[in-house]
């Protein structure tokens, strides 16, 4: 029995003296908590993390090594000793340490496994723009902006190119938990940070919704602290940034004059020579003024943010006003265990829209009309066909073309819009693994607008010599329209609700995270009400309609207009497993399964799944030599995701209006209500299949950091119109055909140096790859699906199976013929894209004491545009200044232009021209003074010009062209034709911080 007791006394010594609970706090440089590091003792080999405080307890004998590793910290070893020890690790590079936003949760950088770029405010606020989205062109690969200088409006957003024709081009964005259409209504000094998700693996847990890249929006929050007030204000003016040069009033008639082939039509002493772009623009000039409130205590948090926006564009008479108001609080009870969120978006905007044909007609319009006529009527091209002179009452109407100046004096519109968007979140710590989310998101929106219209007095303006008299006349017996007041209402109301769980567990060298939930959202909620009247008076404080039989009868009668779209409601569940192996290995799986309501119920259900994995090369033994090697990490993924956003193809499968259709027992007759054409039943899902290799790397000490990506985007059952015999449908039908490829390679580099202690500086890069082709067409009866219309009879695009979306389907000028006039190719032939091969940005910046400067370049290659404003001619418009210099004559038979000509231009090879460029986007020079007073925290004054210059061989006002219809590739973009040119524009600006 001694023996017994002796030997049990021994091992409680041997376990007192040698194996303790070692308790500690690992923090970073900055003495912020890590959760979740990796501690391994190594000669008791026990195992244990850091808890959500940064605190961990481990068996381990005293004075023996701890290694402490985290994926995108440098790993430590340091001695256990008693007491509470305090660890502070280094970061391999501070990016890898940051959250990225992903679905549904959140990763550190360093653990990502697919292909996910992250912004954050500071880059988002050196190029401030009206959206936030224009802000980072150019600052990630694989992300094609095309701006929109027009105020307002959206730019255009690709992520590596685009699989679909019909619809649902446009990424998903999500605002704080809230499924968006763009950023528009957003202030760009909300966001604290953007990720987008890229890849199908990162995709695939969004479903049908993501099928085109993920935009992810945090917006800012307030912390723990005393209050703090920031203040952001800017002041930006704006002008033109290329303008075309006309010609004059004597080449305008030498050119002419040739075309019609008589010296003397047009005199060469006419009274006029307008500029007309002159005429319709002016400098505009943008005014931002931002506030926010934040702060917090223990268990709340409170931010309150107010934005004043305002613009004037360089179109006279455009004007775009926006307010935002917004507020966000977190409330924390239970010790942490309940945690309740709100967020609150208003915005309020007011628009003042002008017609884009100005821009058109102050190019084709004739420099010898007059913007008005001695009398002061409107400028109309009228000749004298006697002297060959600009006439009042001349004799010959010459062009069709519209007095720009006139037609921006008689547009009257306006557009005054509300809306709201918002979340309510709950967050529930089962256990400290365990913890349930509830997100519920709505988006509603309330527009109302006004147009009107002087009927006479256009009529007028077109006839300078008549009278009000004669315009009366031309009606004879009916009832005279002297003018029309149409109003619109309209509103949408969307929302989402996601629940799911996240379970969190690290077992020794093994990590687990796990999601599972469910989310149904609803959109196309939205009505739209439009009214117009007739003869109303002309003072705009008496503009409103009233249809109660209380009204007086007036003739002509009233117009009304009503339609109410069919909601979408979409179903999912969906689940995702991430897995790590001591800090080295990843592995992420995702399967969602959804159903959504456009298409017939066998039809309705799609599963998506994912995968991907990750390998952290650094962390093994073998390469502990290459010691210049900080960071290294491989990864590769697969995904599916679904695409049901095809626009007509599936939203016209309910009833539509401009039909006759019998409801109810007695079968009345009501207008508006049939489906317009057959519905093949087995019409699903478009489908994109993407695999993604990626290599993420940091060099010499955290100097050099990069990713080099390549991809497969393959997208099938492509839905497309089908023609067919018309007794079996009138109309197309919408079926299952072709499928769309995009490959790619996207390579980004960064390299940041630190000269000394207030000196340093970073050069970063990115271009990207994408190749785009409708690889095939599978239905028999898919044919002449054409589009890109000029207007005047010509179409300049075609939907061809082995050439890319978007490519120009035009005649090949072949020479001249005997007269100077083009020929032709006997077909059409392919030329060109507008969708860009090549997209690319390189970014400077420099940080010297008091003073930072930065610069952002952007570049698109290997996409080509439509002069279409030179190629809508009907006769008589006016020509470029440089056109008359080399023009073809016997004398000059190698010309580049053909001789002058009057007739509608054939849709051809002449008119298509390189859409590459490269722009610096942004140059900023700002002065900073922190704790310039005991109250003032931050102080920072900077100028800064955007979009200077622009180096292309395009003639036109711009290559970027975005389109009226959402870059619609059977539409205008790509397409210089009523476009807004880009701006150029110096700032202003001044942020300070209490």
């Amino acid at each position: 029995m001694k023996n017994v007791m002796l030997f049990i006394v021994t091992i409680l010594l041997y376990q007192g003296t040698f194996a303790q609970n070692i308790q500690g706090l690992v923090v970073d440089k900055n003495g912020e908590t890590l959760i979740g590091v990796f501690i391994h003792a190594l000669k008791s080999d026990t195992y244990a993390t850091t808890d959500l405080e940064g605190k961990f307890t481990i068996k381990a004998v005293e004075g023996e090594e701890l290694e402490f590793s985290m994926i995108g910290m440098k790993k430590l070893v340091a001695q256990a000793t008693l007491g509470n020890m305090k660890i502070v690790m280094e970061t391999e590079a501070i990016t890898l340490t940051e959250s990225v936003v992903i679905g549904y949760g959140s990763k550190k950088q360093g653990s990502i496994t697919g292909s996910v770029v992250q912004l954050k405010a500071d880059e988002i606020a050196k190029s401030p723009s009206q959206s936030a989205i224009q802000s980072i062109q150019g600052k990630a690969a694989g992300i094609n902006i095309v701006s929109n200088d027009e105020p307002g409006k959206n730019p255009s957003i690709r992520v590596r190119g685009m699989g679909t024709v019909l619809g649902g081009r446009d990424p998903l964005y999500i605002i704080d938990g809230v499924e968006a259409s763009s950023l528009n209504g957003l202030s760009s000094n909300e966001i604290e940070k953007i990720d987008i998700l890229k890849d199908a693996s990162s995709l695939a847990i969004y479903g049908q919704k993501g099928s085109n890249g993920v935009v992810v929006v945090t917006t800012k929050k307030g912390r723990p602290g005393t209050m703090k007030v920031s203040f952001d204000s800017y002041y930006s003016y704006k002008t033109i940034q290329r303008r075309i040069k006309m010609a004059d009033s004597y080449r305008f008639a030498y050119y002419n004059n040739t075309a019609l082939g008589s010296a003397n039509y047009f005199s060469f002493n006419q009274p006029y020579n307008t500029n007309w772009l002159d005429e319709v623009t002016s400098n505009g000039y943008v005014a931002s003024n931002y506030v926010s409130i934040s702060g917090g205590a223990e268990n709340v948090n409170y931010y309150f943010g107010f934005t004043d926006f305002r613009e004037e564009g360089i179109l006279n008479g455009t004007e775009y006003k926006r307010n935002n108001i917004s507020s966000r609080n977190d409330f924390t009870l239970f010790g942490g265990r309940l945690k309740f969120s709100d967020n609150l978006n208003i915005v309020f905007s007011k628009n003042t829209p002008k017609p884009l044909s100005v821009f058109t007609n102050a190019y084709k319009q004739s420099p010898i009309v007059p913007v008005r006529f001695e009398n002061g009527r409107w400028g109309i091209p009228l000749v004298n066909r006697t002297t060959g002179l600009m006439d009042i009452n001349g004799d010959d109407r010459f062009n069709n073309v519209a007095n720009p100046a006139s037609q921006l004096f008689y547009t009257n519109e306006e557009g005054r819009d509300f809306s709201l968007f918002g979340s309510a979140s709950a967050e529930l710590k089962i256990f400290d693994y365990l913890k349930f989310n509830s997100n519920f998101g709505a988006t509603y929106f309330y527009g109302k607008s006004y147009s009107f219209n002087p009927t006479s007095d256009i009529w007028l303006s077109q006839n300078p010599t008549s009278s009000i008299e004669d315009y009366e006349a031309t009606f004879g017996n009916n009832a005279v329209i002297y003018n029309s007041l149409t109003q619109r209402r309209s509103d949408d109301y969307n929302w989402n609700w996601d629940n799911f769980l996240t379970f969190t567990k690290k077992y020794n060298i093994h990590q687990i995270s796990a999601v599972l939930g469910i989310t149904r959202s609803n959109k196309n909620n939205s009505e739209y009400l439009a009214g117009t009247r007739f003869n109303v008076p002309v003072q705009e404080n008496y503009w409103y309609l009233n249809f109660s039989n209380y009204n007086t009868e007036t003739s002509p009668q009233a117009v009304t207009s009503n339609s109410r779209q069919t909601p979408i409601v979409s179903i999912a569940y969906f689940m995702r497993a991430d897995y790590e192996l001591n800090n080295k290995y990843l592995i992420s799986a995702s399967l969602r399964r959804e159903g959504v309501s456009v298409f017939q119920k066998s039809q309705r259900w799609g599963i998506f799944p994912a995968v991907s994995a990750g390998w952290l090369l650094y962390r093994e033994e073998f390469m502990k030599d290459l010691t210049f090697i900080n960071f290294l990490k491989i990864r590769a993924g697969y995904g599916e995701v679904g695409n049901s956003n095809t626009g007509n193809a599936v939203n016209n499968l309910v009833f539509a209006q401009g039909y006759n259709y019998a409801f109810g027992t007695d079968q009345s007759i009501y207008p508006g209500s049939v489906v317009p054409f057959q519905v093949d039943p087995n019409l699903t899902w478009e489908t994109m299949k993407e695999f993604d290799l990626g290599i993420d790397f940091t060099v010499l000490n955290s100097l050099i950091s990069g990713t080099l990506e390549f991809y497969n985007r393959q997208s099938d059952n492509l839905i497309l119109p089908v023609t067919l015999p018309s007794v079996l449908s009138p109309n197309p039908v919408y079926v299952n055909t072709g499928q769309v490829i995009n490959r790619g390679v996207e390579f980004s580099l960064k390299f940041t140096k630190e000269i000394k202690e207030n000196f340093d500086y970073w050069i970063s890069g990115n271009i990207a790859y994408n190749y785009n082709e409708l690889t095939k067409v599978d239905n028999a009866y898919f044919s002449n699906f054409i589009g890109g219309s000029l207007g005047n009879g010509q179409w300049v695009k075609q939907v061809l199976a082995e050439h890319p979306l978007g490519s120009f389907y035009v005649y090949q000028v072949t020479g001249f013929d005997d007269n100077g006039a083009f020929t032709y190719s006997a077909t059409r032939v392919v030329a060109g894209s507008y969708l860009p091969k090549v997209t690319g940005g390189i970014n400077v910046g420099v940080n010297y004491r008091n003073f930072d400067f930065s610069a952002y370049f952007y570049g698109v290659a290997g996409n080509k545009v439509y002069n279409g404003k030179k190629a809508q001619r009907f006769g008589g418009e006016n020509v470029e200044y440089d056109l008359l210099s080399d023009f073809w004559l016997p004398s000059n038979p190698n010309a580049t232009n053909p001789k002058p000509f009057n007739d509608v231009p054939i849709a051809s090879t002449y008119y298509v021209e390189d859409g590459s460029y490269l722009r610096l986007n942004n140059l900023t020079i700002g002065y900073s003074l922190n704790n310039l007073h005991e109250k003032i925290g931050k102080f920072r004054v900077y100028v800064s010009t955007m979009n200077p210059f622009v180096l292309t061989k395009f003639t036109g006002f711009t290559p970027e062209l975005v389109g009226g219809d959402n870059a619609n590739p059977l539409g205008n973009a790509g397409i210089e034709l009523d476009a807004y040119p880009t701006t150029k524009s110096f700032i202003v600006g001044l942020n300070l911080e209490f």
